[in-house]
């Protein structure tokens, strides 16, 4: 593996990209250069120390002319960006041109500035539908024929096959090969969350500072620390550089928060707030039935009455949440040499003085 490697970061101004900027620059010694690209200009909210040489673009993964600039002398992408829209009303059109055809320009113009390797972050929504998922591993779980947070995970799953695609195709060189790899971690939260915990503690804020505790029998969430996905693309990066045999494949990637019903987890965020859990637990198939009414209602006549919804409180989104899903990581610790970097307590630690301060 070259030392000295020129990392373009997309998505870097996000939760994950700001986590992979600071990994690499405290973790990596092989990385001599960081451009941090995303519609919004990098700034270091992590307030990690800066070791290595910077450039902050401000570009659009669709633009082909921002795109040549940025992959001057680049060796490796990673490809955090995605817009992750799982309302009411998703903007499916916009969804498409970020996440798939957006994707391609970037796997296009890899290969034309002689790019050698892409790792793309997607996640396991593209294997969630309806059924519970018990510790699946990527050759035993079942592609559901509908995903349960369409048209997002449609978008994800979509761009997940162009990457395949695009792996082994020959670079404008005529010599080298891209190779690609895509890692596949379970829902994140941590610092700069600003989809699922943070969403939870708006919703919770909305009601009066109380979340209602609902129960469906059995549920088990398995979320991970968004340190922990930034690690395993630091892993993925180093690893397809001297072993090219997992390029083109895809890993899950999980760490050792505990599995818990959901409420269980982020009950400490909540209380975190000053907010609570209601003590009544209210049965599933009950708050879904009347949910899902009033969301159609809301569809239907909501220009007309006053309805309104909490933003990306959906049937859908609270079918995920009450739900069990959780997944084996061995493929991703055996070939990638992918461990957690940070255990459960401390990745709650870390997320707790976030969302203790972060505004909702």
């Amino acid at each position: 593996m070259a030392n000295k490697q020129i990392i373009l970061v997309t998505g870097s101004s996000g939760c994950l990209g700001q986590h992979v900027v600071r990994l690499l620059h405290e973790q990596d010694d092989c990385v001599q250069e960081i451009r941090c690209y995303d519609q919004k200009p990098f700034t270091n909210n992590l307030k990690h120390k800066i070791t290595k040489e910077m450039q902050i673009i401000t570009g659009d993964i669709r633009n082909e002319k921002q795109l040549t600039n940025a992959m001057n002398g680049v060796n490796v992408i990673i490809h955090c960006a995605a817009l992750i829209d799982v309302s009411l009303t998703p903007n499916e059109t916009e969804m498409q041109s970020i996440n798939v055809d957006g994707t391609q320009k970037l796997l296009e113009m890899a290969i034309e500035n002689n790019v050698g390797y892409f790792v793309h972050v997607s996640g396991t929504e593209v294997n969630i539908g309806n059924d519970p998922i018990y510790y699946s591993s990527e050759n035993t779980i079942i592609i559901p024929k509908k995903h349960l947070l369409n048209p997002y995970s449609k978008t994800k799953a979509n761009a997940e096959e162009l990457v395949r695609e695009f792996n082994g195709k020959k670079l404008a060189n005529d010599n080298d090969r891209l190779k690609t790899v895509i890692l596949r971690p379970n829902i994140m939260y941590g610092e700069e969350d600003n989809h699922f915990v943070m969403k939870i503690l708006a919703i919770t804020k909305a009601n009066g500072g109380q979340l209602r505790r609902l129960d469906n029998v059995f549920t088990r969430m398995q979320p991970i620390y968004v340190g922990n996905v930034a690690h395993a693309c630091l892993k993925a990066k180093n690893r397809i550089q001297i072993d090219q045999k997992i390029s083109g494949e895809e890993f899950i990637i999980t760490d050792d928060t505990k599995i818990l019903d959901p409420f269980e987890f982020v009950e400490p965020f909540i209380k975190a707030r000053g907010f609570q859990l209601t003590k009544r637990v209210y049965p599933y198939w009950l708050f879904i039935m009347l949910f899902t009414l009033y969301c159609w209602l809301c569809k239907k006549i909501g220009n007309i009455l006053p309805l309104r919804i909490p933003a990306n409180m959906t049937p859908e989104t609270v079918k995920f949440i009450c739900n069990t899903y959780f997944f084996n990581r061995t493929k991703a610790t055996l070939r990638l040499d992918y461990d957690p970097l940070y255990d459960h307590d401390e990745s709650v630690s870390r997320s707790l003085e976030f969302y203790k301060k972060c505004p909702l």
